[in-house]
């Protein structure tokens, strides 16, 4: 078969700018940081309290290439769950707490990889701040301080008026001030919105003001196609930057 050169340049491979260094951490047997490849991680849909489709629900993932998994637990049923979880899963779990300071505890104990927390969903976080980044540095048990948008400290958001991207960022570096106070830095930091443009700028400014890895996600990011839009678009974004 004969060719024809058109005579048009091959298109160069888009730049990529350096990936940002940051501290390292290790969640389960995943390396996280600058030294380590971009991890990707999913969230069960399932009530974690039935172990059985939990664990259904973390090996199909898994099939699909999820590297992390992170399960929600917001009742005392939740977390009575996380042993068995966290022992038969194929990948790290990660424990994803709200509402009650009591379930982080539990999930350390539990051997969870990891453990999010938000503190505009847990009652009365910052005085536990002590207590948790102890329990956390006896079981080498990584932090991920995940602020949202949609739970943001009513003392930001009368500072700011919304849910702006310094604001997002200044809420993440006050927790993450407090554990380092306690001289505990296995910290990994999300900053989440709904809207891309404004947790794109967020994380730009949070990549300048620390080295803690960061976890990128969309928050609320709506139906199936128009989430992987937003997602891709904001993570591409990112990446691009190095940052992630």
């Amino acid at each position: 078969m004969t060719q024809v050169a058109l005579g048009i340049p091959a298109m160069p491979p888009p730049v990529l700018a350096p990936r940002r260094k940051t501290r390292q951490l290790q969640v389960g047997t995943v390396g996280v940081g600058s030294d380590h490849p971009v991890s990707v991680q999913s969230m069960t849909t399932t009530l974690t309290a039935d172990v059985n489709a939990t664990l259904q629900q973390i090996a199909e993932l898994t099939a699909a290439g999820c590297d992390i998994v992170r399960v929600a637990c917001p009742s005392q049923d939740d977390a009575d769950a996380l042993p068995a979880i966290a022992r038969k899963s194929q990948i790290p779990v990660i424990a994803d707490i709200h509402f009650q300071p009591k379930y982080v505890f539990a999930a350390i104990e539990a051997g969870c990889a990891a453990v999010r927390v938000n503190p505009g969903n847990i009652k009365k976080f910052d005085d536990k701040v002590k207590e948790i980044a102890q329990a956390a540095k006896d079981h080498g048990t990584p932090i991920r301080i995940g602020v949202n948008a949609g739970s943001l400290d009513p003392r930001l958001l009368a500072k700011y008026g919304k849910a702006t991207p310094e604001a997002l960022v200044e809420s993440a570096l006050w927790e993450a001030s407090l554990f380092a106070e306690h001289d505990f830095h296995d910290i990994k930091i999300s900053v989440k919105h709904n809207d891309p443009v404004v947790m794109v700028r967020a994380y730009e400014l949070l990549a300048e003001s620390c080295d803690y890895p960061l976890h990128l996600g969309v928050t609320e990011a709506g139906p199936a196609f128009q989430g992987t839009i937003k997602s891709a678009v904001a993570f591409g974004a990112l990446l691009r930057q190095g940052i992630g």
